[in-house]
């Protein structure tokens, strides 16, 4: 049973074949058992799954009914109904996100047993600190499910026989998403991002389709499927887990592999996610660094000579004109280790369409972040060089090598960015996307002198040293700053 939560809070309860038709109907706003780290997986998964069911039976109008959900999905595994049930003891047959053996011997390799579903899914952790582990004792299906569904769609590579996904740039990446969401909870979400693929797909007749779930292929860890044989929506798995009942409860059963489910290792990340942005040279996927998704990093995501937006992420003139998104989220891995889960969300009130109401390119949007981002770099560069001046006492001429000096002003160059950050995305920045007549450059530069003026400020008054040498100091270093604002803000007296 899986519980989902309507937009007035009340709690239901139903099969998968339900929580989809919930979706549908616009009925689940949130999924209270996920866990943060679980929620994009989760929409990733129930899109994918809902975009093929209709595209392979060849509708275009998402069903609203449990029953008819259920016909939907079966249809897609004609031979092997088990393939949505959480537990099948015959092991011949596939379970859902679980692949069959290919002969009854196989079985002996599923030797390590995880006893939880964090367990299964487990963030790595530094002893047992950051998130206690195996603390879901006695969990319920859903905990199980959605473990599986993120174990098995965003995993990483973790040493010998437990090879990742393909859909990232390598085994120590990361699948992130970037994409376009109407607010108001996760059925919205679905509905939207089904309805473009669906459409998507009805636009090009070349679409690749080819086997859908991976977990109903056998599978004994030793061959990998050929990704030209897979549908361009493909739901993956990258590992041979088997659950079971055992005491009244569930628990895992795991084996290594050879190789890797899907052999495009090749591709480094280029397997047509809907949510995956790629270098602008269609290189590779964008892998997101642990610094997560602040101003610069959204800049760099939506600045065209970079990053080639994915479908999902494009604006579309079936969408709301008001109540829009842009969202990027990721699970940040490293090499044996989590560099934090990422989420942004940036509303974009009315500012995806033109002053008629068209739709509105993103690379618009991407063109001013840009140059804004741009701005509070060289703000910042201004706002370094006075703190390093601060932090020295006040000489006549800086070192700006100075690494002990850099150290000393990292506090305030990150609140200074934090406060950047925090206004970025604010209605000024979308006045500017839609081309409003004012001096956009000075107004910003002159926001961006003001919030470096009271950064400096406040560590003028924490930078240490005696008062005789302080005073003395802020005053060099504060001249320094206020000349090379001043003329900075001036440059933008004529706007562009």
């Amino acid at each position: 049973m899986i519980g989902w939560e309507d937009e007035d809070g009340r709690v239901q309860c139903g099969s998968l074949f339900a929580a989809f038709a919930a979706l549908a109907d616009g009925h689940a706003w949130s999924f209270p058992a996920l866990r943060p780290h679980q929620r994009e997986p989760w929409h990733a998964f129930t899109v994918q799954v809902a975009a093929m069911a209709l595209i392979h039976a060849g509708s275009d109008t998402l069903p609203t009914g449990e029953a008819t959900w259920r016909d939907l999905l079966m249809g897609m595994t004609p031979d092997v109904p088990e393939a949505w049930e959480l537990v099948v003891d015959d092991w011949s047959k596939p379970a859902l996100l679980q692949p069959p053996t290919v002969a009854p011997t196989d079985r002996a390799a599923y030797k390590n047993r995880i006893p939880t579903p964090d367990a299964l899914d487990m963030l790595v952790t530094a002893k047992n600190h950051d998130l206690k582990q195996e603390r879901m004792i006695g969990a319920s299906e859903e905990d199980w499910l959605f473990a599986l569904v993120t174990l098995q769609t965003t995993e990483g590579f973790l040493g010998a026989g437990n090879y990742g996904i393909s859909r990232m740039n390598g085994g120590f990446a990361s699948r992130m998403s970037l994409g376009i969401r109407p607010l108001g909870g996760a059925a919205r979400a679905f509905r939207r991002d089904v309805a473009r693929l669906v459409a998507d797909a009805r636009a090009r007749p070349d679409r690749r389709a080819g086997t859908m779930l991976l977990w109903t292929a056998p599978w004994d860890g030793t061959l990998s499927l050929a990704y030209d044989g897979l549908d361009e929506l493909y739901v993956e798995i990258c590992r041979r887990v088997r659950l079971r009942r055992s005491a009244g409860s569930i628990e895992a059963l795991a084996a290594g592999s050879k190789c890797a489910r899907v052999a495009a290792s090749e591709l480094k990340g280029a397997t047509l996610d809907p949510w995956a942005p790629m270098k602008a040279d269609g290189s590779t996927s964008h892998t997101p660094s642990g610094a997560g998704f602040g101003y610069r990093q959204m800049a760099t995501l939506l600045d065209k000579a970079k990053i080639t937006l994915p479908r999902l992420a494009k604006a579309d003139p079936a969408d709301d004109r008001e109540g829009l998104a842009i969202v990027a989220a990721a699970l940040v891995r490293g090499q044996g280790k989590t560099e934090g889960l990422h989420r942004r969300t940036i509303r974009t009130p009315g500012a995806l369409r033109d002053a008629e109401g068209r739709p509105l390119p993103i690379d618009r949007i991407g063109e001013v972040a840009g140059k804004r981002a741009e701005e509070g770099f060289q703000a910042s560069r201004r706002l370094s060089r006075a703190l390093i001046s601060l932090v020295q006492g006040g000489p006549d001429k800086a070192r700006l090598d100075d690494d002990s000096a850099k150290k000393k002003i990292e506090r305030w160059m990150n609140r200074f960015n934090e406060t950047v950050d925090g206004i970025f995305f604010d209605g000024p920045f979308w006045a500017e996307v839609t081309a409003t007549d004012d001096n956009h450059r000075m107004a910003w530069r002159t926001t961006l002198r003001d919030i470096a003026t009271d950064t400096f400020a406040v560590a003028a008054e924490a930078a240490p040293g005696t008062e005789v040498r302080r005073i003395p100091a802020r005053a060099r270093a504060g001249s320094l700053l206020h000349y090379e604002m001043k003329k900075w803000v001036e440059e933008a007296e004529y706007g562009e």
